[in-house]
């Protein structure tokens, strides 16, 4: 089993390249997560394997353009807020043309739902029919689930509900040849209904459609913890972990309810966040060590 890593959320402000070269040893990652901001993405971090594959995900770009603009969204009926979008998802293939320009393997990219409020099914479709005619070469194009809203509570990211876009992606399944799918992060559909079975609901009714392309596991908390205020999308550790939070509801068995219900997928990866300072390069990889072998002990036997 080989892991796709957010370690961004992880790493040092300080050291950062230590911190990379020890993850290098770390024989269950094949690759990292890199964020890509409001107007680009950073360069390779110094010190990670040169060898490693990499996947793109959008959310910090996409969050940090929705706090200036509003109707910005793949999914939005405005016409200038989606096109905004549609000019910020070239940006994304840019910088995966660059990454591999630079002798890197860009396995996918992970788009998102928004805007919030407002987002539609049929706009959202329309967006990433134009973004699936772009030259991709072998990058996947996948859409990452974010909480939707629901009634009677805040939303974290507030994005289209998950019957449609499972049901988006499904209509153009046949058209992509494969290159499209849906990707669920734990935290963000647990988050969605405050109930920790969600995650494995969703992958199974995923994989059911046919879209289920990928699960990374990241956790959260229904009380104030260091990381936040309850039910924070801050990427918390599950219990396991050293100095996670006692009250984080990610565990072992959660993790083995999700693996069983996805089966073999081309995407297994997690994201966990740690306090930018108070711990050292090698506490920093030794968490994410911790990490790697609760998601291999996971597996199904």
């Amino acid at each position: 089993m080989s892991l796709i890593v957010g370690a961004y959320a992880a790493q040092p402000s300080e050291l950062r390249e230590q911190f990379y070269q020890g993850l290098g040893a770390l024989p269950s990652i094949r690759g990292l997560e890199l964020p890509y901001g409001p107007y680009g993405g950073g360069g390779w971090p110094a010190g990670a394997p040169r060898g490693w594959s990499a996947v793109v995900t959008s959310i910090p770009g996409t969050m940090q353009r929705l706090g200036g603009s509003p109707t910005f969204g793949l999914a939005s009926p405005d016409t200038a807020g989606r096109r905004e979008a549609l000019e910020f998802a070239a940006g994304v293939r840019e910088f995966v043309v660059k990454l591999e320009d630079e002798g890197h393997v860009v396995e996918a990219v992970e788009l998102h739902s928004a805007p919030h409020p407002g987002a539609s099914g049929p706009m959202f479709r329309e967006s990433l029919k134009e973004v699936l005619d772009w030259d991709w070469g072998s990058t996947r194009v996948l859409v990452e689930h974010c909480d939707a809203p629901r009634a009677g509570s805040r939303p974290e990211k507030g994005f289209l509900a998950f019957a449609e876009e499972v049901d988006v992606l499904h209509s153009l399944r046949s058209d992509a040849a494969g290159t499209v799918g849906l990707v669920i992060n734990w935290a963000r559909s647990v988050i969605e209904t405050r109930n920790p079975v969600t995650a494995a609901e969703h992958i199974a009714q995923a994989r059911a459609a046919g879209v289920l392309a990928g699960v990374i596991f990241s956790g959260c908390s229904p009380e104030e913890t260091e990381f936040g205020y309850p039910w924070i999308d801050a990427h918390l550790p599950p219990v396991e972990v050293d100095g996670a939070p006692p009250s984080s509801l990610l565990d072992r068995g959660h993790m083995a309810c999700c693996l069983a219900a996805a089966g073999p997928v081309p995407l297994l990866g997690f994201k966990i966040g740690l306090p930018p300072v108070g711990l050292t390069a090698s506490q920093r990889v030794d968490r994410l060590r911790q990490m790697c072998t609760l998601v291999e002990g996971s597996q199904p036997r």
